[in-house]
């Protein structure tokens, strides 16, 4: 199963209260990279956060590991997960009329 994922620092940590788990906190997406668990990484173009696309077999499972991230685990990052599903719109717009 396919997730988004949305990260931002909460209102109210500070960078210095996240500095402390950038080198963790990247290193914890990379292996999950690596694992095929997050698929891309994107920063949200004002750099307020990060957006991911993961796998994962079930919803329950994809909520365990973003709340075992470095920074998630610290408290200094929030993240929304998003179960996505492909879209299916298409063959009611081209099916055949009877």
């Amino acid at each position: 199963m396919q997730f988004l994922l949305i990260a931002r620092i909460p209102h109210g940590v500070s960078i210095e209260e996240v500095r402390p788990y950038v080198k963790a906190e990247a290193q914890a997406v990379w292996q999950k990279y690596a694992a095929e668990v997050v698929r891309s990484i994107h920063y949200i173009a004002d750099m307020s956060g990060a957006v991911l696309t993961c796998e994962a077999p079930d919803l329950p499972t994809m909520q365990m590991i973003a709340s075992q991230l470095p920074m998630v685990d610290a408290g200094v990052l929030q993240v929304e997960v998003i179960p996505l599903k492909p879209y299916t719109g298409f063959a009611s717009l081209f099916e055949p009329s009877s």
